[in-house]
C-alpha cells in the first residue's frame, strides 16, 4: 500500500471540513492554509497565512499536494505553490473563475449559451447597457463576487449612477435578466487521466442570493437536458486540462434550454446532497480524482434534497427525529445570513421527500417556503 498522503487545503472553512471528514477513511491527513484569519474547520491541522513566508514553507514542508475549497485566493500564491508541489485544480482554474468576463469569455468560446451580457467600466455605459439589453438587468462585479454579494438589480436606466456607486467596483458585468423556470448544477469529476464522471443535475432554490435546497436527481428532467449539460461541462473540463470536481451553475428555460451562470473550481454546496444521496459523495470523489486513484460512481441513491440550515440552528434531536434524515452541523456560532450546517433528506420518492423536506423546514428558523418547479400544479 502506498503511504497516506497529507493533503494541503487552501482554506478552512467547512468544504474543506467535509473534504477532510470524506479522506480519513483513505487514510489521507489534512493540513489547512487559512488566509482569511477566521478558521472554522475544526478538523486536521491548521495554519494560519499572514504574510509570512516561513508559514507558507511549513505549510508545503508539510504536504504531498494541494487543493483548495475556495477559490478567492490571490492566483500569485497559487502560482507560487505550483513550482513546488502538485495544485489540483491548477491556478488557470482559479484565474478563469475569479473573474466573470474570464468565465464568460470561456463559456463563448466553447459555445456554451449564456445570458446575453455586457462589460461595462462607467456609469454612463452601465446605463448604456441597461437600454441596449433592456431592464431588468443585473450588474455584478468583475471580481469578488459570490453568495450574491457585489450585485445590484436595475430596473431603469436612470437607476445605474446609483448601481455603480453601490458595488464600488471599477469593472462590471450587465448581464440581461433570464426567464428561466428553475435553477439547476451540473457537478463533474475529472481524473489526472482525463476520465470524467458526472452527478445527476440538481435542482436549486436560491433565496437573496444564497442557496437553501437542493434536491436529486430531478424527477422530470429529460435525459437530453442531462446530456446537454454534461456536454457543456466536459468541454470545461478538458480546457482547463481539470483535475477534481468543478461545478457549473446553469438556468433552464421555459423550452428546456439551458443558459450558464458561473461556475465553481471546487466541491459546491449544490452538491452536498451526494453525501447521503449518492453512491460516492462529491467530496470522496474529489480526493480520489486529485490522488490519481479511480473514481467512484455518482449515480444517485433515492431522491434526495439538501436543505441549508443558515443564520440559526433548529433543535438537532427534532432534526434527527425525521425519518432518514442526516445533519451536518459545521460547528460555527451564530449569525445572520451564515451557513451552520445542512440536513440531507432522503426518501423512497419525491413526493414522500418533498413531505419530509416540509417537516424539516418547520423546524428551522430562518427557513423560507421550499419550492421546486416539479411541484407546480398541472
Amino acid at each position: 500500500m502506498e503511504k497516506a498522503m497529507n493533503i494541503g487545503v487552501l482554506g478552512a472553512g467547512q468544504l474543506g471540513r467535509m473534504l477532510a471528514l470524506a479522506g480519513y477513511p483513505l487514510a489521507n491527513r489534512f493540513t489547512f492554509l487559512d488566509t482569511t484569519g477566521h478558521p472554522s474547520a475544526g478538523i486536521g491541522e491548521v495554519l494560519i497565512h499572514t504574510d509570512q513566508h516561513h508559514l507558507l514553507d511549513d505549510f508545503l514542508a508539510k504536504v504531498d499536494l494541494v487543493t483548495y475549497e475556495f477559490e478567492h485566493l490571490p492566483v500569485s500564491l497559487v502560482q507560487a505553490i505550483e513550482e513546488v508541489k502538485p495544485v489540483y485544480p491548477s491556478s488557470e482554474a482559479i484565474r478563469v473563475c475569479q473573474n466573470r468576463a474570464e468565465e464568460k469569455a470561456l463559456f463563448d468560446r466553447l459555445g456554451i449559451p449564456t445570458p446575453a451580457y455586457r462589460l461595462v467600466e462607467h456609469a454612463d455605459e452601465l446605463a448604456a447597457a441597461a437600454r441596449e439589453l433592456g431592464c431588468p438587468v443585473v450588474a455584478k462585479s468583475v471580481t469578488e463576487g459570490y453568495d450574491g454579494k457585489g450585485q445590484a438589480v436595475i430596473r431603469d436606466p436612470a437607476e445605474a449612477a446609483q448601481a455603480w456607486r453601490s458595488i464600488n467596483h471599477p469593472k462590471l458585468i450587465v448581464e440581461s435578466f433570464v426567464d428561466f423556470v428553475r435553477e439547476v448544477s451540473i457537478i463533474a469529476v475529472r481524473g489526472r487521466d482525463g476520465e470524467v464522471v458526472f452527478y445527476p443535475m440538481a435542482e436549486n432554490q436560491h433565496v437573496d442570493g444564497i442557496l437553501r435546497y437542493s434536491v436529486a436527481p430531478m424527477p422530470d428532467l429529460d435525459d437530453s437536458v442531462q446530456q446537454t449539460a454534461d456536454g457543456y461541462i466536459r468541454a470545461l473540463l478538458d480546457e482547463l486540462d481539470y483535475v477534481g470536481v468543478l461545478t457549473l451553475e446553469l438556468f433552464q428555460c421555459a423550452d428546456g434550454s439551458l443558459l450558464a451562470n458561473e461556475m465553481a473550481p471546487r466541491v459546491h454546496n449544490s452538491g452536498h446532497w451526494t453525501m447521503d444521496g449518492a453512491v460516492t459523495s462529491q467530496f470522496e470523489n474529489h480526493l480520489r480524482a486529485i490522488q490519481g486513484l479511480p473514481l467512484g460512481d455518482t449515480a444517485a441513491r433515492l431522491p434526495t434534497c439538501m436543505v441549508n440550515v443558515i443564520g440559526r440552528e433548529g433543535d438537532p434531536a427534532a432534526i434527527l427525529a425525521l425519518p432518514d434524515a442526516h445533519l451536518h452541523r459545521y460547528d460555527k456560532s451564530e449569525r445572520p445570513g451564515r451557513k451552520l450546517a445542512h440536513v440531507n433528506l432522503v426518501a423512497p420518492t419525491h413526493e414522500a421527500l418533498m413531505a419530509r423536506v416540509r417537516a424539516c423546514a418547520a423546524l428551522l428558523p430562518e427557513a423560507p417556503e421550499p419550492r421546486f418547479s416539479f411541484e407546480q400544479a398541472d
